[in-house]
């Protein structure tokens, strides 16, 4: 059972801080992300606010006319912490949101989504022998026991292998493609 923030908590680094809150923050419904940092001159953390992912006021960067959709909310879910005596010290903790709160669906946030080492060498190793993705991803959900037990969707694997592909091509990557397809002409 986690325990809710509250003020006076002590995190030995800012690690264990956000674990804390993404944890917190996965058991109750809610993303986290980090709304602002402030560091000294020796560049530790002096000072962090984490707040629910859907908290504050939505940005327009655009002047268009069409207003866009938001998910933010415009409130403040929030945690702030200070360094005091080389120790994270919770000075503030806003637990109210006025959202919905969505436990089972607290894995697709994207502070909740991560693809582990071992499965990114399955899916490398995969990938050079030629197994298509879907294959691959149905391998992993079999050997997690289902959907619900991984901590990412099939897209992730995708943008993973992508990144990778583009990475081992290299710089020279344009000019062999280049070659290779005159050469299918």
């Amino acid at each position: 059972m986690i325990e809710e923030p509250k003020k006076g908590m002590e995190f030995n680094s800012l690690e264990d801080l956000l674990s804390y809150y993404k944890s917190y923050g996965k058991k109750c419904g809610f993303g986290v992300r980090t709304k602002r940092t402030e560091r000294g001159e020796d560049q530790i953390v002096r000072y962090v606010t984490l707040a629910c992912s859907r908290g504050g006021k939505a940005r327009n960067r655009t002047l268009s006319v069409a207003k866009r959709l938001t998910r933010k909310t415009e409130y403040k879910a929030k945690i702030n912490a200070s360094r005091c005596d080389g120790k994270l010290w919770l000075t503030t903790a806003h637990n109210i949101h006025n959202h919905d709160l969505s436990p089972k669906k607290s894995r697709f946030f994207r502070c909740n989504k991560e693809v582990s080492n071992a499965v990114k060498r399955v899916l490398d190793t995969n990938d050079m022998a030629g197994v298509r993705m879907n294959k691959s991803f149905g391998s992993l959900v079999d050997d997690a026991g289902g959907f619900k037990n991984l901590s990412f969707l099939e897209k992730d694997c995708r943008n993973y292998i992508d990144k990778a592909r583009h990475l081992r091509l290299g710089a020279s990557g344009a000019c062999v493609l280049r070659e290779y397809f005159l050469r299918m002409q």
